[in-house]
């Protein structure tokens, strides 16, 4: 494998934390392509909001929902579907002039004196900066017992799942009663015998507040901010908030709501307090893993730093992670003020007139 060495940072994913953090990295001078290059293991075709079911809609309106710079279009008080927010990322990143090396995974990084090696399945890059940028929704998040499932429809993630149709006929199970689980199970429900287990520990927020999106309320009473090592944050961090109906409408509705589930084998599911119950199909809302595998540990090991993007390994910064700062370090409006405050570290790191500049 060949070495670049003239390249001041390596950016590593480009969804939306890596678009965002192009853009802060051009704002301060520096040009894709030759002071920063973006790697991705997928393609364009299937980044994060390209893998969602056709129907889903954001819970955020679209005032909210886009990177610095170029506003969603079209009505703002919409929720866009999310294939929109899928064609706004590629105009985005077509508009900032960044090209991405497509298929292009990470392996690991190796720490020299010269400064980081990005070892990937195409060409190591040497690097001063690395920023791993693969956001929220990098890998799909099983439950262990997950592979003792065997049933006679089918089971996926709701990373799979797009539309009723693609299930076969039978009950199904929903695990994860989060947004994404309660969405999928109403779906569902109109053409299939639907159970859906519960999740974690959640609060329930109404989509509309006093005529007003649940959105400009959190926005206006800095909810979306709360920093996250703050005794709120914290509190927060461990509680999942649900926008729009819950469980109680699923019932409603004709959904079975069942306990969390603990366990299965076969088509035959446990769940807590001991019931059981057969389905012919799962489908798995169980969230998604930030996919850090390829950083090395230590770099992970500081969790004050992590707060504020850096790592116990100087040159590699994080973004995009969920409760990196606050609430809104996930999501697509919140990403850019992460990507100023990383970018403005990666700076003072390298240098304004040091290694960066070495690097034009």
């Amino acid at each position: 494998m060949g070495l670049r060495s003239d390249v001041a940072v390596v950016v590593v994913g480009a969804g939306q934390a890596g678009l965002a953090t192009a853009y802060e990295l051009m704002r301060g001078g520096l040009r894709p392509q030759e002071d920063f290059v973006l790697v991705d293991a997928r393609d364009p075709d299937t980044l994060a909001w390209r893998q969602r079911w056709d129907s889903l809609r954001l819970f955020t309106p679209a005032w909210y929902s886009h990177l610095p710079g170029v506003p969603m279009p079209g009505d703002p008080n919409r929720h866009p579907l999310a294939h929109e927010v899928g064609e706004y990322l590629d105009a985005y990143r077509e508009s900032l002039g960044v090209q991405p090396r497509w298929g292009v995974r990470a392996l690991g990084v190796t720490v020299e004196p010269q400064g980081l090696v990005l070892r990937t399945t195409g060409e190591d890059i040497r690097a001063s900066a690395i920023i791993a940028a693969t956001g929220p929704f990098s890998l799909p998040s099983y439950p262990l017992f997950a592979e003792s499932v065997v049933v006679a429809g089918a089971t996926l993630h709701s990373d799979q799942y797009r539309r009723p149709s693609q299930m076969p006929g039978g009950p199904v199970l929903v695990v994860g009663s989060g947004n994404t689980g309660l969405q999928i199970a109403r779906e569902l429900a109109a053409t299939h015998c639907v159970s859906i287990a519960r999740g974690s520990r959640q609060l329930r927020l109404p989509q509309r507040f006093l005529g007003l999106d649940i959105f400009r309320w959190l926005k206006l009473t800095g909810a979306l901010t709360v920093p996250a090592t703050s005794l709120l944050g914290r509190r927060m961090s461990r509680t999942e908030t649900i926008i729009g109906s819950g469980l109680g409408s699923l019932a409603a509705s004709g959904v079975h709501v069942l306990p969390r589930a603990v366990g299965a084998s076969g088509d035959v599911v446990s769940f807590e307090g001991g019931e059981e119950r057969h389905f012919d199909s799962i489908i798995w809302a169980t969230g998604y893993r930030t996919g850090y595998e390829w950083l090395p540990r230590q770099a992970l090991a500081d969790r004050t730093a992590l707060r504020d993007g850096g790592t116990a390994v100087d040159g590699i910064y994080l973004i995009g992670a969920p409760w990196m700062r606050n609430r809104a370090s996930a999501l697509i409006g919140g990403v850019g003020a992460d990507a100023e405050r990383v970018v403005a570290a990666v700076r003072r790191q390298l240098g304004d007139a040091g290694k960066i500049g070495s690097a034009r």
